[in-house]
């Protein structure tokens, strides 16, 4: 997920492989949340901040009662730098895997 504002209630994110879009509750006791500087501070490391466009886990869980579809978003932990390049070549390989699966012409096409 992608960090998009920093709120007193925790972070606003989008996750682009779903398109789920949410807050990300973030507790008093564990985060210090700064809305104006837009940026969280783990109280336990004071080396782990969380900036706007930061890169994180989060659990995504959907609720089903009340007939409604809401969906909650948890956090899990800060994607470290040595995985955002690997990560991104991994989701391109796994992507052209579908494309050929899927349109099995069209890359027998591109090939000639």
């Amino acid at each position: 997920a992608v960090v998009m504002r920093v709120r007193r209630a925790g972070m606003q994110v989008i996750v682009p492989r779903y398109g789920v879009e949410g807050v990300v509750p973030m507790t008093d006791d564990e985060w210090l949340v700064d809305p104006d500087e837009q940026c969280i501070t783990s109280r336990k490391d004071s080396s782990v901040t969380i900036r706007i466009f930061s890169r994180i886990i989060v659990r995504v869980a959907a609720d089903g009662s009340e007939f409604r579809n809401k969906t909650s978003l948890l956090f899990e932990r800060l994607v470290g730098s040595e995985e955002r390049g690997e990560s991104f070549t991994r989701t391109q390989e796994a992507r052209r895997e579908v494309e050929r699966e899927m349109y099995p012409n069209r890359v027998a096409h591109e090939a000639n």
